[in-house]
């Protein structure tokens, strides 16, 4: 990873913590690198390692290939993904924050750009 991505990812992170309108842009780089690669990616679930379900999160091709299965662009409720994050199934170990869930409804409702 490019120290660029570094810098990218560490601002969206920081900028994620409290309770302020949410600034990360609603982009399949966001939703992939700052949401679901810290969520989904451990190597014991999404990862390019383990695979579990044939889905991984930790790059951007690997994400890519799951949204795409995952997602319905334009539609957030009849997205798989939306499904199983709200019902609180992924990740096992913590439920996803609802701004992260927010943002990426945004981002399939504005028609998942980027798969």
């Amino acid at each position: 990873m490019t120290l660029r991505w570094i810098l990218i990812l560490e601002g969206l992170l920081g900028a994620a913590c409290g309770t302020s309108p949410d600034p990360r842009p609603a982009t399949f780089e966001v939703i992939s690198l700052a949401v679901l690669a810290p969520a989904c990616a451990t190597v014991a679930c999404h990862s390019s390692t383990t695979n579990v379900q044939g889905y991984a999160f930790d790059t951007l091709d690997g994400a890519r290939g799951a949204l795409r299965q995952l997602v319905r662009a334009g539609e957030p409720g009849q997205s798989k993904l939306i499904d199983v994050i709200t019902s609180r199934q992924m990740p096992p170990d913590a439920p996803m924050a609802d701004q992260d869930v927010a943002l990426i409804e945004e981002w399939i409702a504005a028609g998942a750009e980027g798969l």
